[in-house]
């Protein structure tokens, strides 16, 4: 099926000074226009441009096309007789002395050809420039001159002269040549330079502009081309015409684009196979670089369009200063491109690649990437990063598949180890596509899989994978499976089902297993058992954490020792932040040397956590955010977004709370995190309600009702840092009250696991009431939930109404002081904390009520 676009795309620009030419020439100005750029990219399509525009005001038409190996003067005998069939000019008065040495393009004079005649290419050319004046006369006449890079010198040095002694007459010559090293290119280069030409460069199309390319083919809206047919042009055609028209044709030739009535749609995933036309100009182009230069390139299709010279050197079987001869003639034929370094190189298009490839047999290509692989690992014997993936990928091709499986699974470690989570669950699904079921390759590629689904934040997948496993055979390898589902359960929140999991895993080990065995299932239930809302949870999490701790040495198994030192100070931080912080730093600095980027981020989020509870500064858990995007660690990321809505509320910026919270939400809900996006949800309720959009809560609080937010852990922060500050706005003091008193009892009894800032207000409304004294005010003052800059606000402006009722009105004014400072980050904090407290001073005579 041919598709082709009526429509010239892209090219509104070069139109205009063809369309500006073309009327220039038929008022008896003419000129030049070379049309350059590489195969396929719409040189001819344009020049149909211009014979269009020309034809439209009356202009006569020559037309001719340079071959390789073609005659002497090929293209501009093609040209004339285009014309001489229909024109007889041959009694022209202007022509006389010239039709002898026309009869050298023109056969039919060559009777009129005398002895002696003189042959100057000089003489041919002038001939050429009057018949081209008498031919226009009157109207005006185009010259188009096509794949101007393949004609003879002697056509070129024609042109040449054409360029130069147009001006005055009403011929307007259009040549095309590719951008390549040829005298023709170098004529187009040189006439520009001088001005005495223009040289139109055609760019590659813009994405939006294959769109409506492809919508032209189509004769359907640019936003109806099917999706996936789109992506494949996209990655494939890099933005050249010919391959866009070419490659659709093979998708709709292949069933991979149908019709169904008026409208395309996306039909079987596309083969990839490479259109025969783009194989063929893709052949043709290669083989003029001869024998060795084809064996060059094929093996550098092998190793991919981006390749190292070296290598491909290397499978080709040819030495550096063979190789360096090879390549270059392939750069001068724009087939390829100088890389990044002195040893890279890649292919102009990604097509070449693919028809190269294509063109191989099933065992050529067998053979080559055996020979790649093993370069590669002759090269590189410990295959780095950098090289498993492709070495992995070259082995599949040979046909060895437990070797490619190590690969993946090596270089998908490694990449899950770095941060890299979407690289590395690639990496690892591709491994275990070709491991053999039961294989021990294939158990290590599920078992890293599920390490990075479960940072993926792809937890059911995760479960689903681990499910289909039975136990295996190694007591060892079944208590491993079992600990990654226990990990699971910590980022879904199943506490109790992931405490099940380590009893499992603990009976698999035995009792006669090392505390080095037991340390990695000590850390996993110490995060199980910190999560789960038990009376003694806070003293069994923080003594299994430190026995994980104690028999997991941090540069024998790092991993353990930043999970059990992030428990560790999840434990420690409700009584004693700064103690929190620096088993958090000790992380950091662990997952820094060993290069674990996943832990990393987490110890980051910890500290830039505590670091906005204490002074609402967002630079350190922003840094975390971003990071833990760029690495795929989703869940990590949708925590830290909750943290930022927090934070962002209690600093007035409520526009940015509720995106953070609204994105958490909604990525807790595509992965199923039902305990995040219950959180997340609250938190949009908090933005709000601090915003004084009661509609906006009244309507929230529906769908977190409907959803079971009442029932959960964190309704007692809605009511307290939500509802409560909500009700204040309104000036509803006793509503605020209640329910601040209300998520302080839930607090209490569910043992939170998050800092809470409930306890601040409700003091401060407590206080005020006279329901609270000293007592209550040191019992929170110095606590990690009193330091909370939030909470600690309220908290001094209660010292400042127990100090003036005791009649020291100089440290009521001092605490208001502190307050002052404190309260800087919060807008709303600190106007809601000086209206509570205006009445008690006026009362008591101390501060500035008024």
């Amino acid at each position: 099926m041919r598709l082709f676009c009526s429509t010239l795309i892209g090219r509104a620009q070069e139109r205009s000074v063809l369309d500006s030419a073309v009327q220039a020439a038929q008022r008896g100005r003419g000129g030049t226009v070379f049309i350059a750029g590489e195969p396929g990219i719409g040189k001819s399509r344009l020049a149909a441009e211009a014979q269009q525009l020309a034809q439209a005001r009356g202009l006569r038409i020559l037309r001719g096309r340079a071959t390789p190996s073609a005659p002497q003067f090929r293209p501009l005998t093609e040209a004339l007789f285009s014309v001489l069939r229909q024109a007889d000019q041959a009694a022209h008065p202007d022509l006389g002395p010239f039709r002898p040495a026309l009869s050298r393009l023109v056969p039919e004079w060559r009777m009129e050809r005398p002895a002696g005649q003189d042959d100057s290419v000089v003489v041919l050319a002038e001939a050429v420039v009057r018949l081209l004046a008498s031919l226009g006369d009157g109207r005006g006449c185009l010259m188009l001159l096509e794949d101007l890079q393949d004609a003879d010198e002697d056509t070129v040095a024609v042109a040449e002269y054409l360029t130069d002694n147009l001006a005055g007459l009403p011929v307007l010559l259009v040549a095309t040549v590719r951008s390549e090293q040829s005298s023709g290119y170098a004529l187009a280069q040189a006439a520009a330079a001088r001005r005495s030409a223009t040289l139109l460069e055609l760019p590659r199309l813009a994405d939006s502009e294959v769109r409506e390319l492809v919508a032209g083919c189509l004769s359907a809206d640019p936003g109806d081309v099917p999706p996936g047919a789109l992506t494949r042009l996209l990655g494939a055609a890099d933005g050249i015409p010919f391959h866009v028209e070419e490659l659709l044709a093979g998708l709709a030739d292949g069933g991979s684009l149908v019709r169904d009535g008026e409208r395309w749609l996306d039909g079987q995933p596309a083969s990839g196979q490479v259109p025969a036309t783009v194989r063929a100009s893709v052949a043709a182009r290669v083989g003029r670089l001869g024998p060795r230069g084809r064996d060059v390139l094929q093996a550098a299709a092998i190793l991919g369009r981006q390749f190292p010279a070296s290598i491909a050197a290397a499978v080709a079987g040819i030495g550096p200063r063979e190789l360096l001869a090879e390549i270059r003639a392939a750069v001068d034929g724009q087939l390829l491109t100088p890389g990044w370094d002195a040893d890279s190189y890649s292919f102009r298009h990604a097509l070449t690649a693919e028809a190269l490839r294509s063109a191989l047999l099933p065992a050529e290509r067998a053979d080559l990437a055996r020979r790649a692989a093993e370069a590669i690992e002759q090269a590189h014997p410990d295959v780095p990063d950098s090289w498993a993936p492709l070495a992995a990928t070259l082995w599949r091709e040979a046909g060895n598949v437990e070797r490619a499986a190590q690969l993946y699974c090596a270089a998908g470690r490694r990449a899950l180890a770095q941060g890299a989570v979407a690289t590395a669950t690639g990496l690892l699904e591709d491994g275990r596509a070709l491991a053999p079921t039961g294989s021990p390759a294939a158990l290590d590629l599920t078992e890293a899989l599920l390490d990075a689904l479960v940072v993926a934040g792809e937890i059911e997948r995760a479960t689903d994978l681990a499910t289909q496993f039975s136990d295996y055979a190694d007591p060892l390898r079944s208590a491993a499976l079992r600990l990654r589902l226990a990990r699971a359960a910590v980022a879904t929140g199943e506490w109790a089902e992931g405490l099940q999991a380590i009893e499992r895993v603990r009976g698999l080990l035995g009792p006669d297993a090392t505390p080095a065995q037991t340390a990695p299932a000590d850390a996993v239930a110490a995060q199980l058992v910190f999560g789960q809302p038990t009376a003694d949870r806070l003293t069994v999490a923080e003594a299994l954490a430190r026995r994980a701790l104690a028999a997991a040495p941090d540069d024998e198994q790092p991993e353990v020792a930043c999970e059990s030192l992030e428990a560790l100070g999840s434990c420690v931080r409700f009584r004693d932040m700064d103690a929190a912080d620096e088993l958090h730093e000790r992380a950091l600095a662990l997952a820094e040397k060993h290069g674990l980027t996943v832990w990393r981020i987490r110890m980051m989020y910890q500290l830039g956590g505590q670091e906005a509870i204490r002074t609402a500064d967002l630079s350190r858990l922003l840094k975390a955010y971003h990071i833990a995007l760029e690495a795929g660690a989703v869940v990590t990321a949708l925590e830290i977004s909750t943290e930022l809505s927090v934070v962002h509320t209690s600093r007035g910026e409520y526009a940015e709370a509720a995106a953070h919270a609204a994105q958490a939400e909604e990525g807790a809900r595509r992965l199923r995190l039902d305990e995040v996006r219950m959180i997340a949800l609250g938190l949009r309720i908090c933005a709000a309600a601090h915003a004084g959009q009661r509609s906006e809560v009244r309507e929230l609080m529906a769908d977190y009702q409907r959803l079971g937010g009442l029932e959960s852990d964190f309704a007692a922060a809605v009511s307290g840092y939500g509802l409560a500050i909500g009700s204040l706005l309104n000036e509803e003091r006793d509503r605020a009250f209640e329910q601040l008193t209300w998520a302080v009892r839930q607090e209490e009894d569910l043992l939170t696991h998050y800092i809470s800032f409930t306890h601040g207000p409700h003091l401060l409304l407590a206080t005020l009431a006279g329901s609270a004294g000293w007592p209550e005010f040191k019992q929170l003052v110095d606590t990690p939930s009193g330091q909370a800059s939030w909470n600690r606000q309220f908290v001094l402006l209660a010292q400042a109404v127990l100090s003036g009722r005791s009649g020291d009105t100089a440290a009521a004014e001092q605490a208001v002081a502190e307050f002052l400072q404190t309260s800087a980050p919060y807008p709303l904090g600190r106007h809601l904390g000086l209206r509570l407290v205006a009445q008690a001073a006026l009362a008591d005579n101390w501060g500035q009520p008024v």
